[in-house]
């Protein structure tokens, strides 16, 4: 019997997995320690710094005349120089005190990598086991979770690929949101040029500023326009109960090629600007909604998913059939 056989008979799933929990725990507090560390070597390193010009400092007080001159005349060191060896003998304690402080820190550190290897051995054996025991539920069609597991696989795929087309749509809305505002600024912009002598001037200069700003227009339309259909081409893909959004994105999707052509041709161009002010404000207003319902959907799915992972793990770890009491795993599954 192999190792991990021992180990997942001396152990069940559910103690080794609640081990496991502690180990980011574990890991942010080692990630502190190692802040404090370094921030010890650091402190070290100054004291050190402070320490060997303490040092410096008495040695040449001692080399010099005037300590052997006042030991002759009065017995005793003078106050230069004790105040020098106070300062050495306080740089000595205060270097040695922090040497102290970060050895400790050294052996939390070492007992905490300790404590979070042999979780991450655990963890490893567990994946091991779990995926063992995943793969033989999956392959065994006479084992009594067979048909579960399979239904919650599913399910998951089914979720995670709506989960992966929702993302997408949700990326284009908001692009079409960026658009949308950017088509708005250009309708006012261009509801002032209506107004203005610039529109209406006949000069060479007046007629280049128009075909600059009409050309500017138009490729934002013509952008918004794009983005719109790819959004409507992704929604096609996701599931929304919500319906009222998507005929209205559609409609402005028509609406917005022929903004500036009918903006152009019309004797009234100011009121069909405002007209078609009026329109995107609906749209930006609807864009803003969808992306609300398709954030929420999101968030759904996510919630679905890790519920059916919860299933999922529930189901192999408290699987007795997969190993029984006395270590002859998959007896009962007929494996």
């Amino acid at each position: 019997m192999s190792r991990r056989d021992n180990n997942m008979r001396n152990e069940t799933i559910q103690s080794i997995t609640q081990s496991i929990n502690r180990l980011p725990a574990l890991e942010q507090r080692r990630e502190r320690l190692l802040e404090r560390m370094e921030v010890s070597q650091r402190e070290l390193a100054k004291l050190k710094a402070s320490y060997d010009t303490q040092a410096e400092n008495v040695k040449k007080l001692e080399n010099s005349g005037v300590v052997q001159s006042f030991q002759k005349l009065i017995g005793k060191k003078s106050n230069k120089y004790n105040k020098a060896m106070i300062e050495l003998l306080s740089s000595k304690f205060n270097y040695e005190k922090e040497h102290e402080h970060f050895r400790d820190l050294e052996e939390e550190d070492k007992d905490l990598g300790t404590r979070i290897n042999k979780l991450l051995q655990k963890k490893a054996e567990l994946q091991s086991e779990i995926s063992r025991r995943e793969k033989d539920i999956a392959a065994n069609e006479n084992h009594n979770h067979f048909d579960e597991y399979n239904r919650i696989m599913r399910e998951t795929t089914a979720h995670a690929t709506q989960l992966v087309e929702n993302e997408e749509a949700l990326k284009a809305a908001r692009k079409v949101k960026g658009s949308a505002s950017a088509s708005l600024e250009e309708l006012e912009n261009a509801e002032q040029w209506a107004t203005s002598e610039m529109w209406s001037g006949s000069g060479l200069v007046s007629h280049t500023t128009k075909l600059s700003k009409i050309d500017h227009a138009q490729s934002t339309f013509n952008r918004l326009s794009t983005q719109m259909k790819d959004l409507e081409r992704e929604l096609a893909d996701v599931h929304l109960s919500e319906t009222t959004i998507l005929s209205t994105i559609s409609t402005a999707n028509h609406m917005v090629e022929f903004w500036f052509d009918n903006i152009l041709s019309s004797k009234d161009s100011a009121a069909v600007l405002r007209s078609n002010q009026a329109q995107i404000r609906v749209l930006i207003t609807q864009v803003k909604a969808l992306i609300l319902l398709l954030e929420k959907n999101e968030e759904q799915l996510r919630i679905k998913l890790a519920a059916l992972d919860q299933s999922k793990a529930e189901l192999i770890s408290n699987c007795v059939v997969c190993q029984t009491a006395d270590g002859d795993e998959g007896a009962s599954c007929g494996l």
